[in-house]
């Protein structure tokens, strides 16, 4: 008996050789849920396709003086830490610290007046370069508070230190874990994120670490939006870990994910339970901006309009709240009067009857407003704190109606609304979510465990990939392209020596127009096209063949913007020959007055470059006409 059981006990060498063999069958399956204002991350090693919601890890320890929560605030801060040495991101933030909040929503700013807006609370923050008064703002190491950074170089500050705590546990795998086993990583975004949001999103992560530089096998980077992964994790929860009843199959359920900046809510039809869990997205997902902070900012206004502007600067001096700028950074007396706000906002009932009390912080706390603020205390009423609600809740409310129709319309008709978000823990959202339902035979469920629901949905997307069809695969612009143009000219710009006057204009000569960024995001469901407008001038002698280079720049560090200084920097990657002749005269013609005939002709062309998922194409169009198409190297 004793020799038969020591002959079954393997060496150590071939011990370790299954131990490492059954390592290799496993991958690594990061989420990554950066919101407007908490983050997530959430990991898992599965040996297939599938795991238990229990070998789903979330990420809670954030580090020394954190709260280590299972999300941790999206907020960081360049100011200087105080003796306590605070980390100065997250929930660790120095007493005086100026923050930058809400960043996210600045990835989004697509319209020029919303850029606009950034920019001035930027000049405001950089007191409108007064440099007296930003030395004066500095600190001690003569570092100004305010950062002068975009809001993606903002982001990827920010993932780094998320990154690092991330990387914390990763160090605590195997080498063999960490270097060779195969790694995807899942990014959540809302619903109807535009291509510049989710391009300066993945720039932000590959920068802070979420890369092939920290996961040698990294296989994919993957896009999903936020209702999508919220409803594969929720299903699952109430499915396998619950065993709630009201899954069945062929049965309809409306998911909507509240959170801090968007509100996102989709639609599915539980097509079947058993042997695995399977569900068929019906239509499209919806979103607004109208989470919990935009309550907020409708409190901020009240607030203004209440103490008036001056006071109000004292305690907030850079965001305008009179316009919807959702963007902004907080000094340490609004933080603190919006972190008790938050608490009553929470907490705030339907038809409470009760008015609230607020003390606002240095340098108000001791103001005195007749019959308005008693030494520094204002009060809410109830009819105040629905105010500040009701245009969110409404929204809300309206984007379940749609999918309601929706579903209405394929004969079907949903008996369940889940709840999930952090804005899913107001009683008043929940409240007023609950009064419309009942109107329509509908049941709201909020599951134990929504506040995570979306970044560990993002790890069951992952582990699944290969089944689901809405996930949008992520790739990189391998190098920077740029044509060579005339540019308007500039003072600030441009130099002297590139100076050209033609056709009653002063032009700089031979500039560098970039096209596409190293870098950049190229997704799997799209290409990345990009359009510029080129002005060709050319008389009856020369209208023949004129040629359009595209240049590919390969190095490293700041890109010239000069032709001049970088001929030898620059590879063609394409040659586009457009035929003149294949343009009317008619419309082209420069007037030279006095009745004299034209014998110079100008128009406009449109240069059209298109990034597919491993290839790169251009064209160039007049009109509906196309002129030219080549490959471009890549």
């Amino acid at each position: 008996m004793e020799e038969s059981s020591s002959s079954s006990v393997r060496p150590p060498s071939e011990r370790e050789g299954m131990i490492v063999q059954e390592i290799l069958e496993r991958r690594l399956v990061i989420g990554l849920d950066y919101g407007t204002t908490f983050t997530g991350v959430a990991y898992a090693t599965p040996a297939g396709n599938r795991c238990a919601l229990r070998e789903i890890d979330v990420v809670t320890d954030w580090g020394p003086q954190m709260e280590n929560h299972d999300k941790v605030p999206s907020v960081v801060s360049y100011s200087r830490p105080s003796t306590a040495r605070e980390q100065q991101w997250g929930s660790s933030l120095s007493p005086n610290a100026v923050t930058m909040v809400h960043t996210k929503l600045e990835l989004d700013l697509e319209s020029v007046a919303g850029e606009l807006d950034l920019t001035l609370q930027v000049l405001d923050g950089m007191k409108n370069l007064n440099f007296l008064r930003i030395m004066g703002d500095q600190e001690g190491d003569g570092i100004p508070a305010y950062s002068h950074k975009s809001p993606e170089e903002i982001v990827q500050d920010y993932l780094s230190r998320v990154f690092q705590y991330l990387g914390k546990v990763v160090e605590g795998f195997s080498t063999v874990l960490r270097v060779r086993i195969p790694t995807d990583i899942v990014v959540t975004v809302p619903t109807g994120w535009s291509y510049m949001a989710m391009n300066s999103t993945y720039r932000a992560l590959s920068k802070a670490g979420f890369s092939r530089t920290s996961f040698p096998m990294l296989q994919d980077v993957v896009f999903v939006t936020e209702p999508e992964a919220a409803a594969m994790y929720t299903a699952r929860y109430y499915s396998d870990q619950r065993q709630e009843s009201f899954l069945r199959q062929n049965r309809y359920f409306i998911l909507c994910d509240a959170g801090g900046g968007t509100v996102d809510v989709i639609s599915y039809k539980v097509k079947q339970l058993q042997p695995t869990l399977q569900l068929e997205q019906i239509g499209n997902p919806t979103g607004r901006k109208c989470g919990s902070i935009f309550i907020n900012l409708e409190f901020k206004k009240w607030l203004k309009r209440l103490i008036g502007e001056a006071k109000y600067r004292e305690l907030d001096p850079d965001l305008d709240v009179d316009k919807n700028a959702a963007h902004a950074f907080e000094t340490t007396s609004m933080r603190q009067l919006m972190r008790d706000f938050d608490t009553l906002k929470r907490d705030f009932q339907p038809n409470s009857h009760q008015d609230f009390h607020l003390d606002l912080p240095h340098p108000l706390a001791n103001l005195d407003i007749p019959d308005v603020v008693n030494k520094g205390e204002i009060t809410i009423t109830c009819a105040d704190m629905e105010h500040f609600f009701d245009k969110c809740v409404g929204q809300v409310v309206g984007l379940i109606k749609e999918h309601v129709l929706l579903i209405a319309k394929r004969g079907g008709s949903p008996k369940d609304v889940i709840l999930v978000g952090g804005f899913g823990e107001s009683s008043y959202l929940r409240g007023q979510i609950e009064t419309t339902l009942r109107m329509w035979k509908l049941q709201l469920r909020r599951p134990e465990t929504s506040w995570t629901a979306v970044v560990q949905g993002a790890v069951i997307c992952g582990i699944e990939k290969d089944n689901i069809s809405n996930l949008r695969r992520a790739n990189t612009c391998k190098y920077d392209y740029c044509i060579r143009l005339d540019l308007p000219f500039s003072d600030v710009f441009h130099t002297m020596e590139d100076l050209k006057n033609s056709n009653g204009g002063s032009y700089a000569e031979h500039q560098l127009d970039w096209l596409l960024s190293k870098g950049d995001l190229v997704l799997s469901d799209r290409s990345h096209r990009v359009e510029r407008e080129i002005t060709i001038s050319f008389s009856k002698k020369t209208r023949g063949i004129k040629e359009v280079p595209i240049y590919r720049y390969t190095e490293d560090g700041e890109r010239p913007s000069r032709f001049k200084n970088a001929v030898d920097e620059l590879e063609e990657a394409c040659l586009l020959s457009i035929d003149l002749m294949q343009i009317p005269l008619t419309g082209c013609e420069i007037d030279r007055g006095w009745g004299i005939r034209p014998d110079t002709y100008e128009t406009v062309v449109t240069l059209v470059t298109e990034l597919k998922w491993e290839r790169l194409e251009a064209c160039v169009k007049w009109r509906d006409l196309e002129l030219a198409r080549n490959s471009v190297l890549y």
